[in-house]
């Protein structure tokens, strides 16, 4: 039984790299954890030589489309005989920061649920491990919901459930939200004591085109 302890530097907060981490290292049967820092992300792992050089070989070949690897440290630890690959809380280990992704556009897959799923539907704010607020909903690193301005909106059970769940798209994905528990946006008209107010986007732009 081997461990490595892997420090890995870039934007590589809010592009789903935890999430990422976890499943590749479920894949290759490691044991360990991963958390964010303010300026890295901290990987530790055990298994064999075999797997251990499997996962860091896909690390650099799979990361997720937004993420972008400028270095990654790996350092030979003590095992300390783990019985599971977990997400452990986020830690700030200096006064160093990381690069903070950009807000990303809307991926098709969540274009989909916001037609087919009943919670979601027509949302606006719609997001995933792939897209939505990244650095617009940032106050502080590292990037966990309680340092961005989603803190204020609790999950739904249908969202915390895929929050939770290795396999959801929205696993670990800090600002998802729906119908049931996120923003919102109105519009408010006041003419002549009467105020109208209009929460669907589509009824707002039909309203402003008359």
């Amino acid at each position: 039984m081997l461990a490595r302890s892997i420090t890995v530097r870039g934007i590589v907060q809010g592009v789903g790299f935890r999430p990422f981490i976890y499943r590749l290292a479920v894949q290759y049967g490691l044991k360990g954890w991963v958390n964010n820092s303010n300026e890295a992300v901290h990987i530790h792992i055990e298994g064999s030589d075999h797997e251990i050089n499997q996962f860091l070989q896909a690390i650099q070949l799979q990361a997720p489309p937004a993420a972008h690897i400028i270095s990654m440290e790996v350092e030979e630890t003590e095992p300390i005989s783990l019985h599971e690959f977990e997400i452990l809380d986020s830690s700030n280990v200096s006064e160093a920061v990381t690069r903070v992704s950009p807000d990303i556009a809307v991926c098709e897959e969540c274009l989909h649920d916001m037609l087919t799923q009943p919670h979601r539907r027509h949302y606006p704010l719609i997001n995933c491990c792939h897209c939505g607020p990244r650095f617009s909903i940032i106050e502080q690193l590292p990037y966990d919901r309680p340092n961005t301005t989603m803190r204020v909106f609790e999950m739904c059970d249908k969202c915390r459930q895929e929050y939770t769940d290795p396999s959801d798209r929205r696993f670990h994905a800090q600002p998802v939200a729906c119908n049931n528990c996120g923003p919102r946006y109105t519009l408010y008209y006041e003419q002549e004591d009467t105020v109208l107010k209009i929460d669907r986007i589509d009824d707002i732009l039909a309203w402003m085109a008359k």
